[in-house]
């Protein structure tokens, strides 16, 4: 059986390498053609994301306007860095950063850059939008202020391996809860907060769905179980695919990504009722981009019948390449057959999300789990193991898993958390009662 999730593993893990073999390299203007113009795209959409709107929009240029146009992706990793890199960007450049558009990674980097004055608004034709409603699931799909609009739309929940949950005798997990159960240790799987924002948003939507207390407590338990952090947000469904881990918390295009790989049989996406969300996953200008003109074009494009069927038509279709697995904001596109099912249009809106309290803690909070779940890993699973070896007795499993600051307190450390030594002198206390906690 290990041999066999190796080997699937394995071949799971090379299909984009496979695919880097087989994709054709964009044509190469004949002599005397006009030059293409370069649009600067910053972002952490994944390769083939990134290969089907360049040949899209490409295509899409060429037809409705005769212009060649090429792009030029910035890929410096997950959300965190990005906003790093836009604040090392305006701090050496503030009026020409040197990048056009911000693209993907849902929706907490877009205020963070609004508050930070990164973002130019981008009206554009009212029949442009004709076709998006303003709300799914109760949160929003666009800006009203021509800030940022989303594009495609993203949900989050649990992956599970059916063969292995039944050979395991675990119970199938329906909610986030059942992942911090103690017949769950070491078969649960998490990327790192810290580096990705699709698995940071799985732990702020826990948060926010319990309350702060209760949450903490939860994702605690749940980092208990976890057999070790894998840095991106795609290495979770890969290693429930294999076998290695039994469950593990994902993004929905991840998930369906081995999914479509494997097969619905063994493979099982859940959304946890009321306590989950749905939010797009947006596009913005950048400040002080010399190319407005394009990046409009760009974002109609998008939005356009064109750019929203890239999101799930199979590949082979229309010249797709790779099939994507999203979900679009257009609603007329779930008539179409090959659309994703259900309609995200129809999920109720059981989890009223909070995003500029997401955002407002972002950092604050990577570092605190940062600290005290991951870090201190070694010790939260032997302290963990300890107590499920004693049968959990609530008072030991309470004060292992009682939040190191309440959030009041954590709300008040955020005006000064950009003081490096602050910050820092905070984090080595935080270390040091983790540690202390976890071995006593």
């Amino acid at each position: 059986m290990r041999t066999f999730s190796v080997i699937l593993f394995l071949s799971i893990a090379a299909l984009p390498f496979v695919g880097m073999l087989t994709t054709p390299r964009p044509p190469v203007p004949p002599p005397g053609a006009a030059s293409a113009e370069t649009l600067a795209i910053l972002s952490p959409h994944r390769r083939e994301v990134r290969l089907e709107y360049s040949r899209g929009f490409r295509e899409w240029m060429q037809a409705r306007h005769g212009r060649p146009v090429d792009i030029l992706w910035l890929d410096v990793g997950g959300t965190s860095k990005i906003l790093k890199d836009l604040e090392s960007r305006f701090t050496t450049s503030p009026n020409a950063p040197g990048v056009d558009l911000l693209f993907g990674g849902g929706i907490a980097p877009y205020l963070t850059a609004i508050q930070q004055n990164w973002i130019a608004p981008l009206p554009l034709a009212p029949d442009t939008l004709a076709d998006i409603p303003p709300l799914c699931a109760g949160a929003p799909v666009y800006d009203t202020s021509n800030r940022w609009y989303g594009v495609a739309l993203s949900s989050f929940g649990i992956l599970y391996n059916r063969p292995l949950v039944e050979r395991l005798k675990l119970p199938p997990p329906a909610d986030w809860s059942d992942l911090a159960r103690p017949e769950y240790f070491s078969w649960v799987g998490s990327g790192d907060p810290r580096s990705s924002g699709s698995v940071h948003m799985c732990y702020e939507i826990i948060l926010q769905a319990y309350g702060f207390e209760a949450g903490w407590s939860l994702i605690t338990r749940i980092c208990a179980n976890v057999r070790g952090f894998g840095e991106a947000g795609g290495t979770v469904p890969r290693e429930v695919a294999a076998g290695d881990i039994a469950a593990g918390m994902v993004i929905d295009q991840y998930a369906q990504t081995v999914i479509r790989s494997v097969g619905e049989d063994a493979l099982v996406l859940v959304l946890p009722k009321q306590h989950t969300m749905i939010g797009p996953d947006a596009i913005a200008m950048i400040r002080g981009t010399r190319r407005p003109d394009l990046c409009r074009a760009f974002v109609e494009f998008a939005l356009s019948r064109e750019g929203q069927r890239l999101l799930y038509q199979p590949a082979g279709t229309n010249g797709q390449l790779h099939s994507l697995y999203r979900m679009p904001v257009a609603k007329s596109c779930y008539g179409d057959p090959d659309a994703p099912r259900p309609n995200p249009y129809d999920f109720p809106a059981s989890l009223e999300y909070d995003n500029a309290k997401g955002t407002r803690r972002w950092n604050i909070l990577n570092d605190l789990m940062g600290v005290w779940l991951l870090d201190a890993h070694a010790d939260l699973r032997r302290s963990w193991e300890q107590a499920i070896r004693m049968g959990c007795p609530p008072e030991q499993v309470q004060s292992l898993c009682e939040p190191p600051v309440s959030e009041e307190e954590l709300y008040q450390l955020i005006p000064r958390w950009g003081e490096t030594r602050f910050r820092q002198d905070i984090m080595r206390q935080w270390s040091q009662a983790a540690r202390e906690r976890y071995r006593n």
